[in-house]
């Protein structure tokens, strides 16, 4: 049984018309766009620091550098609450501050209390929406999306009262060399799982050569039949699924005491991206690899920060970092999934088949 991996193609959740309100939004090619068209504005108006929190993909850090930003960080705790002291004392000399909403859960109400009293005093927020989707309730000056990150479709929207429009026209006409490279593989990753055709070492060329012009280009104007399907896709349904399977799995770990879930409970009405645990007692990466041989696609959201000397210096991030271990919940997966998720855990860990 396969749980997890890389989206695919699926028209399962399609709806006729569009689903979702994006008229106050601009569709960008992804995350990436994103924060190069956010990067911009502030170059432009005088803003060449921003201060990060110290837990977040390299990736990110990786752009913004890439663009002219200077990057330095303020701490996040192992809850992934933000810690106030450390940011009050390093927001006094910056003038933009970047938070993640991490794994679909809107920061603790303190911390976006907090992050509104900076704003009032004039500093730039950006709210990384990136593993949340659409949400109702934005903080930032500048929120953003990226949709790869929830489903099989690329595309990220920014929402902003600032005029932007100027930075992204800097970036017209560029060709996009990932789009018909990751559509060839999310196809033909679809066929590989349910017809049994093509080769797993074409998919593996595939998305490498996808994710390499990702990271080589920059490639900031969104692709119209991409929106179009973002938007048609039945979110609140997707919803739904994530929270219900959220809620399964949540109840079938809590008797494992090597898992500690991240967040206990779901918000009002969030989306979760998956459910993060701390893994403990046993090598979190041992755990990992042996489920990945057993057909169970998991993530480490980010196991680059051990390795990445902008970021590794930070002994809380490092372990956090080491530990973690985000377990599958999204729209794809069914409960029998969940059962042989946890199953093979619980007979990693030497539990049967119990938990």
């Amino acid at each position: 049984m396969l749980v997890g991996g890389e989206f695919y193609e699926d028209t399962f959740w399609l709806t006729d018309q569009p689903t979702v309100s994006t008229e106050k939004m601009t569709f960008l090619n992804g995350g990436k766009a994103c924060l190069a068209v956010i990067s911009a504005y502030m170059l432009d108006h005088g803003v060449k620091k921003i201060l990060l929190p110290s837990y977040l993909c390299p990736t990110i850090v990786n752009t913004l550098e890439q663009c002219g930003l200077v990057c330095e960080y303020y701490q996040i705790n192992p809850d992934f609450s933000i810690n106030q002291a450390d940011l009050a004392e390093k927001a006094l000399n910056h003038q933009a501050v970047y938070f993640i909403n991490y794994f679909g859960f809107l920061l603790p109400p303190a911390d976006r209390d907090f992050l509104t009293g900076l704003q009032q005093k004039g500093v730039l927020i950006v709210e990384d929406n990136a593993q949340t989707g659409f949400t109702d309730q934005p903080t930032g000056d500048f929120i953003f999306n990226s949709m790869r990150k929830l489903t099989a479709h690329d595309g990220g929207y920014l929402l902003t009262r600032f005029d932007v429009q100027p930075y992204i026209q800097q970036h017209q006409g560029q060709v996009n060399r990932r789009l018909p490279v990751i559509r060839s593989y999310r196809k033909q990753l679809a066929e590989y799982h349910f017809q049994g055709k093509g080769r797993h070492d074409e998919l593996t060329r595939l998305y490498a050569q996808a994710e390499a012009y990702y990271d080589a280009d920059l490639v900031v104007e969104g692709d119209v039949q991409e929106q179009a399907q973002i938007e048609r896709l039945d979110w609140q349904g997707i919803k739904q699924v994530r929270r219900e399977n959220y809620t399964y799995l949540l109840s079938l770990i809590s008797g494992i005491p090597e898992l500690t879930p991240i967040f206990p409970s779901l918000q009002a009405d969030n989306m979760p991206l998956g459910l993060p645990v701390y893994v403990s007692g046993v090598p979190r990466d041992g755990l990992f690899d042996q489920l990945g041989k057993a057909g169970i696609g998991l993530t480490i959201h980010w196991e680059e920060i051990l390795t990445d000397p902008r970021l590794n210096g930070n002994p809380v991030a490092v372990d956090m970092a080491s530990r973690i271990l985000t377990l599958v919940i999204d729209q794809r997966t069914s409960h029998k999934q969940i059962d042989y998720l946890v199953q093979k855990v619980s007979e990693l860990l030497g539990l049967g088949n119990g938990g």
